[in-house]
């Protein structure tokens, strides 16, 4: 694609970068194929193939229109394009630029820029975030569908802890919302590290690793939240020790961080040593062997997960490996939906793509369905009379059953 930038955006961060995407573009609609919204809406304008024409006329207009706002909005950067497409476009990395050019240039209506502050801030508030959690779990669930809240599923069986006996050490992330919404993951995932030997250590009052904000847009808000997480790691333990992630969306973040960074930025170097210990827990457990009580599982495989760290079939040929039984989906479909912030700004989108992702999961009659990313967990639990759990607690849980001689089946009331 060739391009001319407006000498309006000459100056602005990200638009030289922006034109090298832009150019790589054959426009070949690879990549509408796995597009969820162009699947949903038939509109090419809601394609990734669409959407880099209309950044493109952003860029050589000057000019940002509701049509521009409209239609980047509505992707859930679920990178299956990326997958998808033959010329290695980095479609996020455009989607990211152009997001960020409006809001700096406050292109859209005043509320909607209140409503996405509040939200950015909330979710990010921790003593909030913990409450209201711990509120919904006592709410009767009639109530909790009836305000199209995310149902917490407890688990069937409390989780122990025991000391790692090994000399190895990874810092293991805790995350913003899976913190305060689902704690009992991050508790599994310590216990299952311990059981291989590996010993944990936290940060304390851990900052979000950035995306919340990036991804809307907020890209400075977003640079100083992963500075602050930066810090924080290299203040924590030995700069060769792994860190560790249990949720794919912070995951991804933190494995792409320096590419937030300008090349003239002093921080992008520190990004770049820091991304390369970044690994997903599958990363580390799938090396391990386990004995687990059976049961059957229907797995989701987030898009952070399979397309973002290419992933998804590793942690499926472990968890079969072990002895969980995983039914089939046929094919899995695109995206649940959740996609960060996208489940509270799109939500008719959202769960249109929720029910199909459903539908599919629930298909075979699982015991439980199994995702590895918080935003997932919640929006699928949303609309699921099947429970929806993390994968680390389910196994944790069948690890549990099987040492104390538990036997579990397709009926198991989790």
């Amino acid at each position: 694609m060739k391009t001319q930038i407006h000498p309006k955006f000459d100056s602005k961060p990200g638009v030289d970068r922006a034109d090298a995407i832009l150019r790589s573009c054959v426009h070949c609609g690879f990549c509408t194929s796995g597009c969820p919204t162009y699947q949903l809406l038939g509109d090419e304008n809601d394609s990734p193939r669409g959407r880099i024409y209309l950044i493109n006329d952003l860029l050589e207009t000057g000019e940002i229109k509701s049509a521009h706002i409209t239609h980047l909005d509505r992707c859930l950067t679920c990178r299956n394009c990326e997958t998808n497409c033959p010329s290695g476009v980095a479609y996020t990395d455009l989607l990211d630029i152009a997001k960020g050019l409006i809001e700096t240039e406050s292109a859209r209506p005043v509320w909607a820029r209140i409503g996405r502050q509040m939200l950015q801030r909330t979710l990010k508030w921790r003593v909030v975030m913990t409450a209201g959690f711990a509120l919904l779990k006592v709410v009767p669930l009639r109530l909790v569908h009836r305000l199209a809240l995310p149902r917490i599923v407890k688990s069937f069986r409390p989780i122990k802890e025991k000391k790692a006996q090994g000399s190895a050490q990874v810092i293991l992330l805790g995350g913003c919302v899976q913190k305060a919404a689902t704690p009992q993951v991050n508790r599994a995932a310590e216990a299952l590290l311990a059981a291989a030997g590996i010993k944990v250590t936290h940060i304390k009052r851990e900052a979000c690793c950035g995306a919340l904000s990036y991804h809307l847009g907020q890209h400075s808000s977003g640079r100083s939240d992963m500075r602050k997480l930066m810090t924080q790691i290299e203040q924590s333990a030995p700069h060769d020790t792994p860190i560790v992630s249990t949720a794919s969306g912070c995951g991804v973040t933190l494995k792409s961080l320096a590419k937030h960074f300008a090349e003239n930025d002093p921080d992008r170097q520190r990004a770049l040593r820091l991304a390369e210990r970044v690994v997903d827990i599958s990363e580390v457990l799938t090396t391990t062997t386990l004995k687990v009580a059976p049961l059957r599982i229907a797995l989701h495989r987030p898009c952070t997960l399979s397309h973002g760290q290419g992933l998804g079939e590793d942690l499926a040929q472990w968890l079969q490996a072990i002895g969980l039984t995983i039914v089939d989906l046929g094919i899995h479909p695109a995206c649940c939906g959740s996609a960060g912030t996208y489940s509270v700004l799109q939500p008719e989108m959202a769960n249109q793509l929720k029910s199909v992702m459903l539908s599919a999961l629930t298909a075979g009659n699982p015991a439980v369905i199994v995702t590895a990313n918080i935003g997932c967990q919640l929006h699928l639990s949303s609309g699921s009379d099947v429970p929806v759990r993390h994968w680390l607690e389910v196994v944790w849980q069948q690890v549990s059953a099987a040492r104390a001689g538990v036997s579990t089946d397709a009926n198991l009331n989790l």
